[in-house]
């Protein structure tokens, strides 16, 4: 089992997550009440690691929902995007809050599921982790989702206005460059998003094998969740 924390003190093994040793009582870390947001996200573009540990270690979740709710904005936009392809030219028929309701709902239960899973699979596997952080640590890996929709979209909306939705004609064919630049920094964020995700996770298990993995799965059903979403959340 690679995620333990030797004590300084007595050698007992602990979980890596805890702060004071089982066998002899002695401190392993330092106590960390609350999430320090502005300082967590700083940390991740240097150190995600050391961002991810912060989380992990801190008592009180503060922030996660919030940041849940920016992310399912962002989602929902993706979705409405990938509609274009995957359903062509429609008229949407469900509203703008009953849609983000739904993918606010989704993504929740995803969420929940996907740390309920984790913590299940690899406690199977001797790795012991807490519902609570995986789900931290999953939410705060969508930080660069975030940061798109609260820079990169307003600008689109300047530039594309309702054809950013339109594929008669495409915002590539309005204006290609700078929509092609665009594209590009919504992929870059995406792959650091995940980058985050498998950081999140190697600091939980230690184990590149058993993070890559996890990493892959939570891809693949992500992905899977947003194509569905942008098949039929608008069509209701």
């Amino acid at each position: 089992m690679k995620n333990k924390l030797n004590c300084s003190a007595c050698g007992y093994e602990n979980n890596f997550y805890e702060r004071i040793c089982s066998s002899c009582k002695s401190y392993l870390r330092d106590r960390v009440v609350n999430i320090d947001l502005w300082s967590v996200l700083s940390t991740l573009v240097e150190s995600p690691n050391k961002a991810f540990r912060a989380i992990i270690y801190a008592e009180h979740k503060n922030f996660i929902f919030f940041l849940l709710l920016i992310a399912s904005i962002k989602y929902l936009i993706t979705a409405r995007l990938i509609s274009g392809y995957t359903i062509g030219e429609f008229i949407a028929t469900t509203g703008i809050l009953i849609s983000f309701l739904i993918i606010l709902s989704g993504l929740t239960l995803f969420f929940l599921l996907f740390s309920f899973l984790v913590k299940s699979v690899w406690k199977n596997l001797g790795f012991c982790t807490r519902y609570k952080d995986n789900l931290a640590v999953i939410i705060y890996s969508q930080v660069p989702v975030i940061f798109t929709l609260i820079i990169l979209f307003p600008l689109e909306i300047i530039i594309f206005g309702d054809y950013l939705f339109s594929n008669n004609p495409s915002p590539f064919q309005i204006k290609s460059t700078i929509a092609y630049l665009f594209f590009s920094i919504e992929i870059i964020a995406i792959l650091w998003s995940f980058f985050l995700f498998f950081s999140a996770f190697y600091v939980s298990s230690n184990s590149k094998a058993l993070s890559i993995t996890t990493t892959t799965i939570f891809i693949f059903l992500l992905s899977t969740f947003i194509i569905v979403s942008s098949v039929i959340i608008f069509t209701l």
